[in-house]
């Protein structure tokens, strides 16, 4: 993780965790992991971590191919895989309990995570203090939750879409970049509270926090996003 951006995500972690102690740093460990579908129609991916850098994709031969560094034995990441019926439910999440004192700017802890094309999804990533590079292009998502918690977050959702999906995003502190394909009827409907937005490539409604582009509502596939500003920045782009 960059030095720098160690400093910042410090002073959030004061934020989520209240309260700090010393956390012990170890050697660096990479674990390799996988969970196949199983036979089930659809899946619920739950992704949630604490502090770090996230790497989400799709194009995964299972489910899931991940790939987890960390250098604190006690954060190394659960995943857990259960079927009820005829749907999946995925968590990946980072261990709970305390951390004590200010960590070390030698944490290493990283999440690359690639995951499933081919089976309907719905995903809720829940950040943090840290970096995320989330890029579902190719997932066939029916319902996509992000809060982005302290840091920067990029979130890119360009790509071919065969089904309406409708993506809700929490801004946290920090700067978060989301990207929409341009191939696709769009809505965007954002609350920015005391943080920033900047949108480009959409027609606002008015004065309203409503923007559209021509085709939402006629194309074949539409994507609703709903954005609930923090303090942070938030920038929406069509296209990439």
């Amino acid at each position: 993780m960059k030095k720098l951006t160690i400093f910042v995500l410090l002073g959030g972690m004061f934020l989520l965790a209240g309260c700090i102690s010393q956390v012990a740093v170890g050697p660096t460990q990479t674990d390799s992991q996988s969970v196949e579908l199983g036979d089930v129609d659809s899946v619920r991916v739950e992704i949630k971590m604490g502090i770090g850098e996230l790497d989400v994709t799709s194009g995964a031969s299972n489910l899931l191919d991940a790939e987890f560094t960390y250098n604190i034995e006690d954060w190394k990441p659960e995943v857990n895989y259960e079927t009820r019926g005829d749907i999946g439910e995925l968590q990946i999440t980072q261990p709970g309990g305390e951390i004590n004192g200010i960590p070390d700017d030698n944490i290493e802890y990283r999440w690359e995570i690639a995951l499933q094309n081919d089976v309907p999804m719905s995903l809720d990533v829940d950040l943090g203090v840290g970096e995320s590079n989330l890029t579902l292009g190719g997932l066939q998502l029916q319902t996509l939750v992000v809060d982005t918690g302290v840091g920067e977050s990029t979130i890119d959702l360009t790509g071919n879409w065969q089904d309406d999906v409708d993506v809700e995003i929490n801004g946290g502190v920090g700067e978060a970049t989301i990207y929409l394909p341009d191939n696709v009827g769009l809505r965007v409907e954002a609350n920015t509270g005391i943080g920033s937005l900047v949108v480009n490539g959409l027609q606002r409604e008015g004065d309203s926090d409503l923007y559209t582009n021509e085709s939402y509502g006629n194309a074949d596939v539409n994507m609703t996003v709903d954005i609930s500003g923090g303090i942070g920045e938030i920038t929406v782009l069509v296209g990439r």
